[in-house]
C-alpha cells in the first residue's frame, strides 16, 4: 500500500488566502454600500414625511383664518336685538405677517372671542432665529407652533428655512392686485419687513421693493409657504451644491446635507376672496 503525503505548497496556500481576501473585501465592499444606500434612503424619507406633515398641518390651519361665523351669519348673535358686525364679530384674521412668522385667528367655536387655541403662531423660536429673517441661525431649528401666548411647541425638526408671503386685494374687488394692476398681471406677493414697528401691515414685495402705500393685513387673502428641511445627519458621498428660493431670499448650500423644498399656497377664503 503506497502513503500520499504530497499537500499544498505554500504558494498555492498564498494564492488561495489571496483569492479569499478580494473575494472578502468585495463582499465587504458591495455590503457597505447597500447599508450606506439604505441609511441615505431613510434619512430622505424622513425628511420627507416630516416637512409634509408640517405642510399639511400649516395649509389647513391658515386656510381657517377668518373665520367668524358670528359676523356673517345675519342673525342676532349677542343678543342686543341688532344685527351690527361690529359688535358680533371676534375679529379674527391675520395679526403678524412677517417674511418668517406668521399669527393668525379664528372663532372656530363661534362664540364671539378668539380662545388660546384659535390664535396660531408659526415660525422659529427667537432664540434660533435671533433677526427674525425666518433662516435658521444654526443651520438648521424646529419649527415651532403656538397657541395663544404660549411657547413654540416644535412641529417639524430640522428645517432650514421658513417662509411667507401674502397676496392682498386692496381695492376690495375679489381679485389679488397685481404688478400691472389687470387680472393677467402679476400677483404681488409681500410681507410685513419690521415686525417691531407696531404697523402690523404689508410693507415690502417679494423683489425687495417698498409697496406703495402700507397694505392692511385686512386685505390679505392668500398665504404663499416655503419650507426648506435637510436630513437630520450629513451623509458621505453625497454634496449639496443648489441655491434655494425661500421667500425673498436665496440660500446657497455647499455640505453634505440632502435637502427638500415644499411650497404651498392656500387661499385664505374666510377673508373675502
Amino acid at each position: 500500500m503506497r502513503n500520499d503525503f504530497r499537500g499544498y505548497t505554500l504558494v498555492e496556500l498564498l494564492i488561495a488566502m489571496s483569492i479569499a481576501a478580494i473575494l472578502i473585501t468585495a463582499i465587504y465592499q458591495v455590503y457597505q454600500m447597500r447599508q450606506s444606500s439604505q441609511v441615505k434612503q431613510q434619512l430622505v424619507v424622513e425628511m420627507q414625511e416630516n416637512i409634509r406633515a408640517a405642510v399639511s398641518l400649516i395649509k389647513r390651519e391658515i386656510r381657517m383664518t377668518g373665520y367668524d361665523p358670528a359676523a356673517n351669519d345675519g342673525e342676532d348673535s349677542d343678543g342686543d336685538s341688532a344685527i351690527d358686525n361690529a359688535d358680533e364679530s371676534a375679529n379674527t384674521g391675520i395679526e403678524k405677517a412677517g417674511r418668517g412668522m406668521i399669527k393668525f385667528t379664528f372663532d372656530y367655536d363661534a362664540d364671539m372671542t378668539t380662545e388660546p387655541d384659535e390664535r396660531i403662531t408659526y415660525g422659529f423660536a427667537y432664540e434660533k432665529d435671533a433677526d427674525r429673517d425666518g433662516i435658521a441661525d444654526s443651520g438648521d431649528a424646529s419649527l415651532g407652533r403656538a397657541t395663544g401666548n404660549g411657547p413654540l411647541i416644535p412641529i417639524a425638526e430640522n428645517i432650514q428655512a421658513i417662509g411667507f408671503a401674502y397676496a392682498y386685494d386692496q381695492n376690495h374687488d375679489g381679485i389679488l392686485d397685481t404688478d400691472d394692476g389687470t387680472a393677467d398681471g402679476r400677483v404681488i406677493w409681500a410681507f410685513d419687513a419690521d415686525l417691531a414697528d407696531g404697523d402690523d401691515a404689508l410693507t415690502t414685495n417679494l423683489d425687495g421693493n417698498l409697496l406703495a402705500g402700507l397694505v392692511p393685513l385686512s386685505d390679505i387673502r392668500a398665504v404663499r409657504v416655503w419650507i426648506l428641511a435637510r436630513t437630520r445627519a450629513p451623509i458621505r458621498g453625497h454634496f449639496e451644491n443648489r441655491t434655494y428660493a425661500v421667500g425673498d431670499r436665496n440660500i446657497s448650500c455647499a455640505d453634505n446635507y440632502p435637502r427638500r423644498l415644499l411650497t404651498a399656497t392656500v387661499y385664505c377664503r374666510n377673508m373675502g376672496l
